[in-house]
């Protein structure tokens, strides 16, 4: 975890997301991507957030929280980002879909159930700046960098993710 100096904690709603995807197959993986041509001759692109679809059709959408400086559980309406990326910024910047299913990183996870969303515990709290996507044999690590957006990697064990449990008192 790179981020261990943001200090913002997951939110009751977040929290309650996160458990009501916990034991759900994932169908399809939606990943929304920010491109910026502000600049021209230099487009930047970032991952906005990642869409885990699930076979009962409920969504699991994990980006930037509304401050910009930790992840979040988000309702989140790609048709309604588009349009209004379009019209605040007059095209320069956009957001865009891609199906991110067959790509390396989540081709393994199609087809397996989340078991469990794993986040740092601290103080009583759950820290916004990484989580931990357990999917049966595969695990993916989500974190939110301020320069380069959501990244998304596969887990290498570092043993400080706790599990979030619906019984699990969040305070």
């Amino acid at each position: 975890m790179e981020n261990d100096e943001i200090k913002t904690y997951f939110t009751t709603e977040a929290l309650a997301r996160f458990a009501s995807a916990q034991g759900k197959t994932v169908e399809k993986v939606v990943c929304h991507l920010w491109q910026n041509k502000s600049n021209p001759g230099e487009t930047v692109e970032v991952i906005d957030n990642v869409e885990l679809q699930f076979t009962d059709k409920q969504k699991l959408t994990i980006g930037c929280n509304a401050d910009g400086d930790g992840l979040d559980a988000l309702e989140y309406n790609y048709k309604n980002a588009a349009i209004a990326l379009e019209k605040e910024f007059e095209g320069k910047i956009r957001v865009y879909a891609i199906d991110a299913s067959s790509t390396k990183m989540w081709t393994e996870v199609i087809g397996k159930t989340l078991k469990l969303v794993k986040i740092e515990k601290e103080n009583g709290q759950y820290k916004a700046n990484a989580l931990l996507l357990d999917f049966e044999t595969e695990k993916r690590e989500i974190e939110i960098n301020p320069l380069d957006g959501i990244i998304i990697d596969y887990y290498d064990e570092e043993g400080v993710y706790q599990p979030f449990v619906d019984d699990d008192p969040v305070n």
